[in-house]
């Protein structure tokens, strides 16, 4: 009896660990992707100051997605909890704010993203002003169909052939009186997990003024995992094939 438990306890901790990963879709055929407890880290490879300040205004970094932005510097999410229904879908998130450090220390703020589950249910002409990248850091998935969906405004053009990407063109004074103060292109590519993986914004030239990349884990890290799980699993194999040898 205590090694049919113990082989229950053994299986129920093996779904709390991949738990997580599973991934549950609205009626609609979307998902949330990114996982509980999921941490995103950005790095900033190029951010011309000068250029954004001629472009957007001296405050263009006093707020929203870059707020501190600088070359160098990094900054993370930690997906909190995520929600999914026939209405909405709803990631919160912990923010450490674009920062040289190393070590995170105490999160910056917290915030909440939501999406309709149905991109039918969004206005047309939508785009994302409000947001100071103008396109989002997250989308729900498959990112492809779900871009392919929305009725974006003419500053967007969406490419889901291979990777997903939004390719943004958006002239002189289109946002507001001289904003931008030039013609911008921005292309932000997504992965499958709708997360952005590069983001790019460039002016006339194809000069580049930002240039934030998605990190991943080093090569060498993901092995060392694959195998302390799998020692893990085969320590727990051999403690249940020796109990029940006695």
């Amino acid at each position: 009896m205590k090694i049919k438990n113990f082989s229950l306890c053994s299986l129920l901790f093996f779904i709390l660990l991949t738990i997580n990963s599973i991934i549950i879709e609205n009626v609609y055929g979307y998902n949330v992707g990114i996982a509980q407890n999921q941490n995103l880290i950005w790095k900033c490879n190029v951010s011309n100051k000068f250029e954004m300040n001629a472009l957007f205004g001296s405050t263009w970094d006093d707020s929203g997605i870059f707020k501190n932005l600088s070359k160098g510097k990094r900054m993370k999410w930690e997906i909190n909890k995520v929600k999914i229904n026939e209405t909405f879908i709803s990631v919160n998130i912990s923010l450490w704010q674009w920062t040289f450090e190393k070590n995170w220390g105490i999160k910056d703020d917290n915030f909440q993203t939501i999406y309709f589950s149905n991109p039918g249910d969004y206005s047309q002409e939508l785009n994302f002003s409000s947001t100071t990248s103008l396109v989002p850091f997250w989308f729900p998935a498959p990112v492809g169909e779900f871009l392919g969906e929305l009725d974006l405004n003419n500053w967007y053009d969406v490419d889901n052939r291979v990777i997903p990407t939004l390719n943004v063109e958006i002239v002189k004074g289109d946002i507001g009186p001289n904003l931008p103060a030039k013609n911008i292109h921005i292309i932000a590519i997504y992965n499958d997990q709708g997360i952005l993986d590069s983001y790019k914004l460039y002016t006339k030239g194809n000069v580049v003024i930002i240039d934030i990349s998605l990190e991943y884990l080093p090569f060498y890290v993901l092995p060392t995992l694959i195998t302390l799980i799998l020692i893990f699993s085969l320590t727990v194999i051999f403690y249940i094939y020796k109990k029940r040898k006695k």
